[in-house]
Parts: C-alpha cells; structure tokens; sequence
C-alpha cells in the first residue's frame, strides 16, 4: 500500500532496483530487497554492504582499512556506511537507501502537514543537520530529550520527499503527540548487534527459535543489580516486565542457571565500558540497551538487557525499572523499534505504558498467539492515559529516634488517576507496599538498622504520576552482648527465584545469632505479613501470592534488636 500511494505522489519511486528472489533477503520496512544486482553508489554515499556470510571482526576491519565508518545495522548480514572506497571480499550486494525505503509507511501522505522525526545516519554533524533543514525551508526543533540523530520538523509531504532525497537522511518517521519538554520522556538509542546499532528502517524479522511445543523456551538470569533499589524488588519490576510479553504470545520464561547458556537473557545493571562496546553515559544519558537474539547476536550476547547503574532508578518513580525493562525485553525477544507513537516500542520510553495493539500483534509475527487468545487489532496503539489530576503524599509526624527494631507509617494519599499504590524503601535495601483504604495507608513492619535510617515513601498512579516524601530515623544502639551478627537462610523451595500454581506458599529456613534470635517475620510485596513458626528452624506456612510475579522478604532478630533477611521471587501461574 505504501508503494503505491508513493508512486501516485512521485512516479520515480516506483522505479525501484529489480528484485530477484534468493535466500537471503533485506528487511526493511518499505519493502524487502532480494537483488543479484550491484545497485549505484560512491564513496561519498550512504551505501548498505551486504555480505554472503553474518560480518565478523576481519570484515568489520576490512571495512575501516577501506575508509568506510558504519552508521548502522541490518539484518540479516548487512550494515550501512559511508566513506566506503571500492569493493570488498565477501560482498554479495551493494545499494543505496531510496527515497521511498526512508519514509515510513505510518506516514499519512494525504496529511496536509504531518509532524515527524527525521532520523540522520550516526556520522552526519548537527551543522549539517541544521544546513539541510535550511536549505528545505523547514525550522529543525531539537528538545533535549531527543538523540542527537533525531531532529523534529512539521512538513508537507512533499517536503518530506525532498528532505529523504538528501543522502543524509537515514529514515522519516511520526513524531510522538506529546511536550517537546517532558521529564518522563527517555530516548532508547536501539537494538544492538556486534556489527552496529540496528537502523529505524529496518524491518525485523527474526525471533528465538520455537521447540517442538511450537513455544519460544526463554530463561532469564539477573548479574548486579542497582544499589538504588532493593534487589528483591529489581528482579519483581523486571520479571514482571518480561512476563507482561509473555502472557501475548507462546513464549515460557523460567529463572536460569548460567548467564551463557543457550536461549538465556542476562540482566545486569553496569556503569560506562562494561565489555560490549556500547559504553554507558553516565547519569542523564542512555538508559539501557539490548542485543537482537540469534542468529544474528551469538548466544553469549544474544538477548542480554544492559541497564546504566549510574541512573537514579526507581520502582514507580521518575526512572521506572518496569518501564525501561517493558521496552527492552521487547527487543530481547527480536522486536526492533515501532513507527507509531503511542506503542511501548516506540523509539522514546514513557513511564506506565501498557502494550498496544501494535507491540502484541508485532509480537504475534515471530512467536503465534497462544491458544483461545483474542484477535488484536493493529490500527489502534494503546497509549497511557492522561493523567487528570496530580497525586499527592502527606506523612504523619514520626518520632526523630528509637529503639525499636520496626518502625509504622502512616499517611494519606490524594489525587492521582486510577488507582494510587504506596511503597517504601529504605537505605539498607528493605522495601515493600502498603494497602490504602479510601487514600488512607500504613506501613508497617519497616526494619530499622542501628543509626541512621532514610525511609522514602512513593505514592504512584497509573499514568505514571507520583509523589515522594522521606523520613530519618535515628535508631538507637541498644545493650548487646558479644556475639556472631545474625543470620538467615531460606532452605526450601531451594533457589531465588521459583515458579509454582498455587494460591499460598509455604517456606522453612535456618537463622542464627549468639544472642539468640527472637522472631522470624515475613512479608511480601503486596503488604501482607505474618511470623513464622519456630526461630532457630522455622516454618513460614499460607503466605498468599497473587497472579504473576511475587517478592516474599524474610526477617529474623535477635534479642539484641539486631536483625538480618532473605528474599525469594516466586512466580504464580
């Protein structure tokens, strides 16, 4: 369809490079390329070069020996470049990006203007940039949310053919309907490849292999995690971000043994060069990134989600873990970035976006419908709702210091769209969530370590809006006699992570202290809470899970008010 209302607009696009069919084939999103063909180009032109075989390290130096820089990938074997002087060993075709392959079939070309983001290949200076837009006729607008290869423009269609006859211009696509200024906007810079980010205009097409069940058999292991939210909680946001895909097509996670192991996701948080050559930028920058599966990544990389350390994470805060993870387990599963505004896999993250239409049905492509599921509709994204009033959080007074081992809040809530939830977290890594009756809560059962305890509660809705408020207090060292500090271990179900049908769970577990431990206590995510049975060997039994991903925290004190936890994700079926 899309070429055919561009060849009703500019007859010479339907003049296209002729197509013979072989194997291999070009993905991208105007059409898809099978050539014999060496099709026009120079050394002055943005060419893509696609090899017979996947392009590994003496490829890629071959390529810098020959002058050329890569400003993107495209699978399968192929990426794009500039500066590239004469042929080389292994090519099987060569050709240019047309006008018609830069515009993205969501554009409306009968729109009397249409608002969009033109995307320049990665070597293309802003001076350059600004030049085109100039020479066009057209204002080029540059929030600071957006890359450094985006800019913004509101142009005919007729302007937007001239600006991606420029060589310059990688790819036209819509532009989000929302501020230019928006704090809770993030740019994703894309998938990535061992050759090269993956391209806009590319079209993926690529997914995990399927077993003999007809389901894509994926499992996840977690490396270090953020010390900015406990870690219980880190490995909650980001399961229940993978299962959100999940529960769409046929597609089974389960926790893993080895980061390297076969049809593995490897999910760690690290801090600039971290070993893949996508070094991380510090606070304020990329917020992650993610590796296409195989074949085109090799299995030790494949699939893993990098997160940026240095980024103030939060659990339903400004940089929500669940969001960023919603959108890069997209990609991990082979999904590359959408054209439409309004989709989770949009080029740009917003906090609280639920999978549209178009994510599902994308999705639905590589891995089938599970079934009995229902048919989506790919007209209609899904986009969070707009927020109707601003939520708010108000702390009742609290006490400066204590002795006590646990601390209660209490508060209320007011405003926000939707429901309202409210969790706490402190500086040592306990954490957990409230129930609001009528936007009244109370939390309680917080654990308070000897000294100086920050305890920050965040109240958020579901338009991504929320509230924060933070209490010190100051626990007092109590008499102790001498003695090992406390510990605790869950015995059984053995590991961190397990996977079960039922309604209720049941623990048992060790803990120890020289002075005698007082009580074992659990709780978990949703705020329910209940003391085990027994100390030195204790029973834990009927702890209530919910449908999906589920954090159960296990505290055990001493007699001297010290204290010491273990946690366990289960995932209810």
């Amino acid at each position: 369809m899309f070429l055919q209302f561009a060849a009703r607009r500019l007859p010479v696009l339907a003049s296209l490079i002729p197509c013979v069919l072989f194997a291999q084939e070009l993905h991208l999103k105007a059409r898809v390329l099978s050539r014999a063909v060496t099709a026009p180009g120079d050394s002055t032109s943005h060419r893509i070069i696609e090899f017979d075989h996947p392009p590994g390290v003496e490829d890629l130096a071959r390529l810098a020996a020959a002058g050329a820089e890569i400003t993107g990938a495209l699978p399968d074997n192929a990426v794009v470049v500039s500066g590239l002087a004469g042929d080389l060993p292994g090519v099987r075709w060569s050709g240019i990006l047309e006008v018609a392959d830069k515009l993205s079939p969501a554009l409306d070309a009968d729109a009397p203007m249409l608002d969009v983001v033109v995307e320049f290949h990665s070597d293309v200076p802003l001076a350059v940039q600004d030049q085109i837009a100039f020479n066009e006729g057209l204002l080029a607008v540059r929030p600071p949310v957006l890359l450094a290869i985006h800019v913004l423009f509101s142009a005919t269609w007729e302007q937007l053919i001239r600006l991606a006859a420029h060589d310059e211009v990688a790819y036209i696509f819509p532009a989000a309907n929302a501020p230019q200024e928006d704090g809770d906007l993030h740019a994703c810079t894309g998938m990535l490849t061992l050759t090269g980010r993956v391209g806009q205009y590319a079209n993926l097409v690529h997914g995990w292999d399927l077993g003999p069940d007809k389901f894509a058999h994926l499992s996840y292991v977690f490396g270090t995690l953020t010390t900015r939210v406990a870690a219980p909680l880190v490995q909650t946001e980001v399961i229940r971000a993978l299962n959100d895909w999940a529960k769409y097509a046929n597609i089974i996670f389960q926790p893993g043994q080895a980061a390297a192991s076969d049809h593995t996701i490897y999910i760690r948080f690290a801090s600039g060069s971290h070993g893949d050559n996508y070094p991380f930028d510090g606070p304020g920058g990329t917020l992650a990134h993610t590796f296409y599966p195989v074949p085109v990544n090799p299995e030790s990389i494949a699939g893993d989600m990098h997160l940026d350390a240095d980024e103030n994470w939060h659990a339903g805060g400004d940089l929500d873990i669940y969001s960023v993870a919603l959108h890069e387990a997209g990609h991990a599963l082979g999904l590359g970035h959408s054209d439409k505004p309004g989709d989770v896999m949009y080029p740009y993250y917003r906090r609280n976006m639920t999978l549209s239409a178009n994510d599902i049905g994308a999705l639905r492509t590589l891995y089938g419908a599970p079934a009995g599921s229902a048919p989506v509709s790919v007209t209609s994204p899904i986009s969070a709702p707009t927020p109707a009033s601003p939520v708010s959080l108000t702390l009742d007074p609290v006490a400066a210091s204590t002795q006590a081992a646990e601390l209660t809040l209490t508060g209320i809530t007011r405003g926000g769209t939707g429901a309202v939830n409210v969790q706490w977290q402190t500086d040592h890594s306990y954490s957990g969530r409230a129930a609001l009756r009528n936007g009244t809560f109370a939390l309680a059962g917080i654990a308070l370590v000897n000294g100086s305890n920050a305890i920050s509660v965040t109240a958020f809705d579901t338009a991504g809006q929320s509230a924060s408020k933070t209490v010190v207090v100051r626990k007092s060292q109590p008499a102790t006699v001498g003695g090992a500090p406390v510990s605790i271990r869950i015995a059984t179900p053995a590991g961190t992570t397990v996977t079960t049908t039922a309604s209720t769970l049941t623990l048992t577990g060790t803990s120890s202290g020289a002075n005698g431990i007082n009580r074992v206590v659990w709780q978990t995510a949703a705020g329910r809470s209940g003391q085990a049975t027994g100390t030195d060997q204790w029973l834990a039994q009927g702890i209530p899970l919910w449908t999906g991903t589920n954090t159960v925290v296990v505290r055990a004190w001493d007699n001297a008010g010290a204290t010491a936890w273990a946690a366990i994700v289960v995932e209810r079926q």
